[in-house]
C-alpha cells in the first residue's frame, strides 16, 4: 500500500473514532436515544398482556367539582383536616400529600386578628368562637398527625424558601454506591405542620432535554440525609423495611426495585382507565362507598387546571403530578418499573466504532455483499436485544449504537463513492490513453500498408473535433452531440480507413485511373472497416467508443441523397458522425496534394463542399462549414505533409 493512501485511510480511521466521541456526547442524540425508547417502548407493550391486577392507589382529587363546591383554592386548612379525616375514617393503608403548604394559613382566625391589629390597628375578634378553631395550621397538624400521612418536600438547587429549623427524617442506608443527586435547599411545610416524628418524601422529577417525563430518581439527598420520593415514602409508611441489594438494586415489600446507579427508574404509564381517583367533595360528604378507599393507598392531590403541576409524557399527554407518584407506587408494586444503565450508552458508543472501522475496511476490499449483510446483521441484533432486554425492565440505551453506526455507514459510502470515483476516473483516464495508443497503432498499420500520411489522420481529427464543437456552441444536434461524443469522434476518426489493410496492394498502390471491377473492391475497405470494429466488439462488450468507431469507419462513404455506401444510408440515417467525418475526409482530400491530383485551392475546395451541400453532405453541417472555414484552411496549413509525396501513393 502507498503511503499516501495509508494516511489517507488512516485519517479516515481517526475522522470515525473522533466522530463517535462527537457523537456521544452530543444533545441530538441524546434525544434521538430517547425517541427510539419510545418507540421501543410502545412495540413491548403491545406484546405485553394487559395485566387483570387492579391498581393499588385511589387519588383523592381535588378537582374542579370540588373547586366549585367549596371555594377556589387555596382552601382553609381545617377543609383539608375535615377530608384528611375522612379519607382516615375509610381505612386506607396509608395516606400521603402531594401538596406542600410552606406558609401559614391566612384564613386562620387568630391570623385574621394579627392582621386587622398589624394594618388597621383594629382588636377584632370572633367571639363565641372555640379555641381549638383558632388555628387551621394546627388542626391539620393534628389529622396528619392521627391518619399518619407523609408529607411532601422539595428538593432544590436554589433557595426557594428555607425552613431552616426543620430537618426532616432520612433513610440511615448506607447508599455510598450510588451516584445520589444533592440538593443544598428544601421547600417544606410550616413549623407547625413539620413534624420530626411524620414520614417525608420529595415530589421532584426529571424532566428529559426534549420535555417529556420518562424517568424519576427514587432518592435523592439532602445536605448529609437519603430522602425517599413521595411514592417511595408512602410504600416505607407501610412496611419500612428496605433493603439494598447487590447490583443497585431495592428490597421492598418483596419487591426488588432495580435501579441506575443515579438512582433514576423509567416509568410505565398506565391507560387512563388503570388510574381510580375520587372527588375530595366526594370523600368530605363521605358519599362514596368505603371499598373505594379500605386497604388502598391514598394520595391527595389536584388535577384541576389552575393547580397540579402538569408533566408531559411520551404519547404527547399532559398528566398532573399527582397521577406520576401513583404511577411509581403501582409500578414498584407490579414489578413494571425499568431501568437504563449509564454504562451501555459508553460500550454501545464504542461498538458502533468498531463496526464502522470494520465496514470501511471492508469497504477498502471492496466486499459489497458482505458489507450489506453486516449492516443488515448489525440492525436488525440491535434492534432485538433492544426489545428482549427492554420487555425485562432494561433499556441499553440502543440509540447510542444505532445512530452513529447508521450515519457512519453513509458518510463512509459517501467517502468510498468519492475514493472509487477519483480511482475509476483515474483508470479510465488510463484506459482511454490506452485506447488511443491502440487506436494510433492500427492507424499505423493502414499507414505502412497505404502509405497514408500521418498528418492526413491528425488534420481529420482537427477538422471533425472542430466541426462537432462549432455545432455545439451553435446548439446544433445537441440531441446528438456532447463535449464527450466530440471528444470520442476526435479518438476515432483516423479508424475511418481502417478497412483499406484488407484491400490487395496491386490495386490501392495502382497508378492512374481504376477499374469499374477494382473501384468497387476499393469501395469494400469502409465495409471491412466496420468488421474489423465488429470484431473488436464482440472480443469486449458494446459501448458507446466502439459504436462511434464503427460508424466511422463503416459508413463516412454515405451521402445525404442515398447515393453512397456501402448501405447507401440517407439523410438522418446516417450516424452524425459519419456526416462529420464524410466532410472533413473530402475536404482534406481536396485541399492536399496527391499522386493523382495537385493541391485545390481553399476557395475551390469550399466551392466543391458547398456544391455538394444537400446531395453528398448534411446541408446542416456545410452551413457550420461555411461559418468555420477560415479556421479549416489553419488547419490545413498548420498540419502540411512535409515527406516526399512522390514516394507516397494514396487512393481515395
Amino acid at each position: 500500500m502507498k503511503i499516501k493512501t495509508f494516511v489517507s485511510y488512516l485519517s479516515i480511521v481517526i475522522f470515525i473514532a473522533l466522530s463517535h466521541f462527537a457523537l456521544s456526547q452530543s444533545r441530538i442524540t441524546n434525544i434521538l436515544d430517547y425517541k427510539i425508547y419510545d418507540i421501543s417502548k410502545s412495540v413491548v407493550d403491545d406484546f405485553k398482556q394487559e395485566s387483570k391486577a387492579v391498581s393499588n392507589v385511589v387519588i383523592i382529587d381535588i378537582d374542579e367539582k370540588s373547586l366549585n363546591a367549596i371555594g377556589q383554592w387555596p382552601w382553609p386548612r381545617l377543609i383539608l383536616a375535615k377530608l384528611i379525616d375522612a379519607a382516615s375514617s375509610y381505612h386506607p393503608s396509608t395516606i400521603s400529600l402531594d401538596i406542600i403548604f410552606p406558609e401559614k394559613d391566612r384564613t386562620s382566625p387568630k391570623e385574621i386578628v394579627n392582621f386587622y391589629k398589624q394594618f388597621f390597628d383594629i382588636d377584632a375578634n370572633f367571639a363565641g368562637l372555640p379555641s381549638s378553631l383558632n388555628d387551621n395550621d394546627a388542626i391539620l397538624a393534628d389529622a396528619l398527625e392521627r391518619s399518619k400521612s407523609v408529607l411532601s418536600l422539595y428538593l432544590s438547587q436554589n433557595n426557594l424558601y428555607q425552613n431552616e429549623s426543620f430537618t426532616p427524617k432520612g433513610l440511615g442506608l448506607n447508599l455510598d454506591t450510588f451516584d445520589v443527586e444533592s440538593a443544598p435547599y428544601i421547600l417544606s411545610n410550616t413549623n407547625t405542620l413539620a413534624n420530626d416524628r411524620a414520614s417525608y418524601g420529595f415530589i421532584n422529577t426529571t424532566i428529559d432535554e426534549d420535555g417529556i417525563l420518562r424517568r424519576v430518581p427514587l432518592l435523592r439527598k439532602y445536605q448529609d440525609l437519603y430522602l425517599p420520593s413521595l411514592a417511595l415514602a408512602t410504600l416505607l409508611s407501610i412496611n419500612p423495611n428496605l433493603e439494598i441489594l447487590k447490583e443497585h438494586k431495592l428490597k421492598l415489600m418483596d419487591h426488588e426495585i432495580a435501579l441506575s446507579k443515579d438512582t433514576k427508574v423509567l416509568l410505565n404509564y398506565y391507560k387512563d382507565s388503570w388510574y381510580k381517583k375520587v372527588s375530595a367533595v366526594d370523600v368530605l360528604s363521605k358519599s362514596i362507598s368505603p371499598s373505594e378507599l379500605r386497604g388502598k393507598i391514598v394520595i391527595i392531590g389536584s388535577s384541576a387546571t389552575a393547580l397540579h403541576d402538569s408533566v408531559t409524557i411520551a404519547n404527547g399527554k399532559n398528566i398532573a403530578g399527582v397521577k406520576v407518584q401513583a404511577t411509581i407506587i403501582d409500578n414498584i408494586m407490579n414489578d413494571d418499573l425499568a431501568i437504563q444503565p449509564e454504562y451501555f450508552k459508553n460500550s454501545n458508543v464504542l461498538l458502533s466504532m468498531l463496526l464502522s472501522i470494520l465496514l470501511f475496511i471492508l469497504l477498502i476490499k471492496k466486499a459489497n455483499n458482505i458489507i450489506i449483510g453486516l449492516f443488515v446483521v448489525a440492525i436488525i441484533s440491535a434492534l432485538s436485544v433492544d426489545l428482549i432486554s427492554l420487555y425485562y425492565g432494561v433499556y441499553t440505551s440502543i440509540g447510542y449504537f444505532l445512530i452513529p453506526f447508521v450515519i457512519h455507514f453513509f458518510l463512509i459510502s459517501i467517502i468510498f463513492i468519492f475514493i472509487d470515483t477519483h480511482e475509476r476516473k483515474v483508470f479510465s483516464e488510463e484506459l482511454n490513453r490506452s485506447h488511443v495508443a491502440l487506436l494510433d497503432s492500427m492507424v499505423h498499420v493502414a499507414e505502412v500498408h497505404d502509405f497514408e500520411t500521418g498528418a492526413h489522420i491528425i488534420r481529420t481529427k482537427k477538422y471533425i473535433q472542430l466541426l462537432g464543437e462549432h455545432l455545439y456552441v451553435k446548439g446544433i444536434y445537441r440531441d446528438k452531440l456532447s463535449p464527450e461524443k466530440i471528444r470520442m469522434m476526435s479518438y476515432t476518426a483516423p479508424l475511418h480507413d481502417i478497412g483499406k489493410v484488407g484491400i490487395p496492394d496491386a490495386i490501392l498502390k495502382k497508378e492512374g485511373h481504376l477499374s469499374a471491377l477494382e473501384y468497387e473492391v476499393m469501395k469494400s475497405h469502409a465495409e471491412s472497416g466496420g468488421h474489423i470494429i465488429n470484431n473488436a466488439i464482440a472480443g469486449y462488450r458494446l459501448n458507446d467508443f466502439f459504436t462511434m468507431a464503427k460508424n466511422i469507419a463503416h459508413y463516412h462513404h454515405e451521402k445525404w441523397d442515398g447515393s453512397g455506401y456501402p448501405e447507401g444510408l440517407k439523410g438522418d440515417a446516417i450516424p452524425i458522425e459519419s456526416r462529420c467525418m464524410a466532410l472533413a475526409d473530402v475536404y482534406d482530400a481536396l485541399v492536399s496534394k496527391r499522386v493523382y491530383k495537385e493541391a485545390f485551392a481553399f476557395d475551390r475546395s469550399e466551392h466543391i463542399i458547398l456544391e455538394g451541400r444537400g446531395t453528398h453532405f448534411d446541408p446542416v453541417l456545410v452551413d457550420a462549414f461555411m461559418e468555420i472555414k477560415d479556421k479549416f484552411q489553419e488547419i490545413a496549413e498548420t498540419y502540411r505533409d512535409t515527406s516526399d509525396l512522390d514516394s507516397k501513393k494514396e487512393r481515395r
